[in-house]
């Protein structure tokens, strides 16, 4: 009986774990198309371009935060929560992103799928 629920468990596992990043392809074309989001033109991984390295976004936030960051940066800096504290220090900022920063208009769906590609780094 434990066999046929742990057996059961695990079917469903491996057929929705590629659902948890299925936006993932959709995000990285975002995040390098240059004219449409933008962050390439700014940020790589593991290398400061304009804007800090994004290595390891994945480790230190959450999809909720990283979409509200890409679609609007300047009231999550505002915020006052542990991982935009905990940003804050890591990259020693004391100022806003410049308004330049802020990322043409992006759906909710598309601002996801970037999230979902960065929570891969």
């Amino acid at each position: 009986m434990v066999r046929a629920i742990l057996a059961g468990f695990m079917a469903v596992g491996l057929v929705a774990a590629p659902l948890a990043f299925a936006d993932v392809n959709k995000g990285k074309a975002l995040f390098n198309n240059a004219e449409k989001a933008q962050c390439s033109v700014c940020h790589a991984f593991g290398e400061e371009v304009i804007g800090p390295s994004l290595a390891a976004t994945g480790k230190l936030h959450t999809k909720p935060w990283l979409v509200g960051w890409i679609t609007n940066p300047s009231k999550t800096w505002a915020g006052k929560d542990a991982e935009t504290v905990g940003m804050k220090k890591r990259l020693k900022k004391t100022k806003a992103p410049a308004p330049e920063h802020n990322p043409p208009p992006l759906t909710p769906e598309q601002a996801g799928d970037i999230a979902d590609f960065l929570l891969t780094k």
